[in-house]
C-alpha cells in the first residue's frame, strides 16, 4: 500500500460508515472525554481523546501482529485531533486579556468624562 492509499482510507473510516455507526466523530469524542475526565478526576479533552487513541495504536505496533487497520486507524485518529484542535474557538492569552480589559476600562472612563 502507498501512503495516499492509507489516507484515503483513513478519511472513510473517519467520515464514512463509522460516523452513521457511531455518529458525529467530534460528539463522540466529547462523550469519551467526559467519561474518562471523571474517571481519572482529571480534565481530559476532545482532542487529549483522538491523541491518546493514536497513541494506543502506536502502542500496538510494538506488540503483536502487523496489521494495515493499525496504520489506518493511527491516520484516522490524527485526522480527528486536527480537525478537533483548529475547530475549537480560540482561547484568550493572558497578554489578550489584559489587553482587552485595558481597553475596556479606557473606553469607560472616556464615556464617563462626557
Amino acid at each position: 500500500m502507498k501512503t495516499k492509499d492509507f489516507l484515503e482510507e483513513a478519511t472513510k473510516l473517519a467520515s464514512g460508515q463509522r460516523q452513521i455507526d457511531y455518529g458525529d466523530k467530534t460528539e463522540n469524542h466529547k462523550n469519551i472525554a467526559r467519561l474518562w475526565s471523571a474517571y481519572l478526576e482529571y480534565t481530559i479533552t476532545p482532542h487529549d481523546v483522538a491523541i491518546l487513541m493514536c497513541l494506543l495504536k502506536v502502542a500496538r505496533t510494538k506488540l503483536g501482529a502487523i496489521s494495515k487497520d493499525t496504520y489506518m486507524d493511527m491516520s484516522a485518529y490524527s485526522a480527528i485531533a486536527g480537525e478537533i484542535k483548529f475547530n475549537e474557538p480560540k482561547k484568550e492569552s493572558e497578554g489578550e486579556r489584559r489587553g482587552r480589559e485595558t481597553a475596556e476600562h479606557i473606553k469607560s472612563l472616556n464615556k464617563n468624562d462626557r
